[in-house]
């Protein structure tokens, strides 16, 4: 079903778009008008490593943005994806908004992640220099992808300095207690699964005029995360994350450079949890995680191929409990690439990656914003 309605889906956001721009000009909304616009981005993936080589991940991920008034605003993203096999249709988020003033912002659905900075802001397609995850960032990390519930946003300026703050109540994360995944999250649950919810914030502060630096604290909190009457109803986790971002420009070889990284740490309660012979067993459920990325781009040298060349290179290191079926100890990774920059929002990523325990894979990687 799924291959006869994508295209009438792809006919219809392509007619929708162009009633949007030759619609009404008028800078105000008025009663009954929308503003209506899409962005986003397509991508697809190569991965090669020795065991395997493939054309994959074909990714369609349209963002909708309805301005229904001066104050009322709608975000929303279904994702088109096929790294499974086979396409797999879901709703990334869908937000509404109510701006208060130009401080705060309220919004109520399902939204982007406001804990940390990776997963919601930077490792999107074509902000993520590179074509893979940092090890622990992604699904089977620490953290959300999205979160269901309520929150408040803004920021305000203190002298030379910005503060940035978010804050929101969610349904927050699950606890998996099945043998193979004990004491990990479901953190894609539309609904909760007990009477207990997450509270979680983000406070960013840029102390340079130029807003060049910014150092982000992230937490969340979740009395009850395990299913209703059951053991493991009362189940606590605690996360917490601290993130920068620096942008500068390095005037001796005509480059922009970017630093960013962030570290995130989980401690859940203590449980016993059984195995797939019913054996209790216990273990100490504090993983963490960290990444480090450096990128140059020689932006402001004449020659038009050289200043749409970036290099990138990160490493990353996932801590997960030694005792857990689902951990082990540390995971290291190491990934370089060479990206080439089509316009500011389309690029193609050529990425090179060792991971402890994975063979070393080659990824490439091309992404159009629109």
């Amino acid at each position: 079903m799924n291959k006869v309605y994508l295209p009438l889906l792809l006919l219809l956001l392509y007619s929708s778009r162009m009633q949007a721009q030759t619609g009404n000009t008028d800078n105000k909304s008025k009663d009954g008008q929308n503003k209506f616009a899409i962005f986003g981005n397509a991508e697809m993936t190569f991965s090669s490593d020795k065991n395997n080589a493939q054309f994959g991940d074909v990714n369609f991920k349209p963002i909708f943005l309805w301005k229904i008034s001066d104050n009322l605003f709608v975000e929303a993203e279904p994702e088109f994806e096929t790294g499974g096999g086979t396409l797999d249709i879901g709703l990334e988020y869908a937000n509404m908004c109510f701006i208060v003033n130009k401080y705060l912002t309220l919004h109520a659905g399902r939204f982007l992640p406001k804990f940390g900075a990776y997963r919601g802001r930077m490792g999107e397609g074509f902000v993520n220099r590179l074509s893979t995850d940092p090890v622990g960032f992604g699904d089977g990390g620490i953290g959300a992808m999205n979160e269901v519930g309520i929150g408040a946003q803004g920021g305000f300026g203190t002298g030379d300095a910005k503060i940035n703050y978010e804050l929101y109540l969610s349904n927050g994360p699950i606890l998996l207690t099945d043998p193979d995944n004990a004491g990990q999250f479901d953190y894609e649950g539309y609904v909760g699964n007990n009477k207990g919810k997450a509270v979680g914030g983000r406070l960013g502060f840029l102390p340079l005029t130029n807003s060049s630096l910014e150092v982000g604290y992230s937490f969340q909190k979740k009395s009850k995360t395990g299913d209703t009457g059951t053991p493991y109803e009362n189940i606590g986790v605690f996360m917490q994350a601290i993130d920068f971002n620096y942008y500068g420009h390095l005037t001796s070889i005509q480059s922009d450079l970017r630093l960013l990284g962030e570290w995130k740490h989980q401690k859940v309660d203590n449980a016993t949890y059984l195995d797939a012979n019913n054996i209790p067993y216990t273990f100490t459920n504090s993983p963490s995680s960290y990444y480090v990325t450096g990128t140059i781009r020689p932006v402001h040298v004449h020659n038009a191929f050289i200043h749409n060349l970036e290099l990138a290179a990160r490493y990353s290191k996932f801590k997960t409990p030694v005792d857990a079926h689902w951990g082990g100890g540390d995971i290291h990774q190491f990934a370089i690439s060479l990206d080439y920059w089509l316009k500011w929002n389309s690029l193609v990523k050529l990425t090179y990656q060792n991971q402890k325990d994975e063979p070393n894979a080659f990824y490439g990687q091309v992404i159009f914003g629109f």
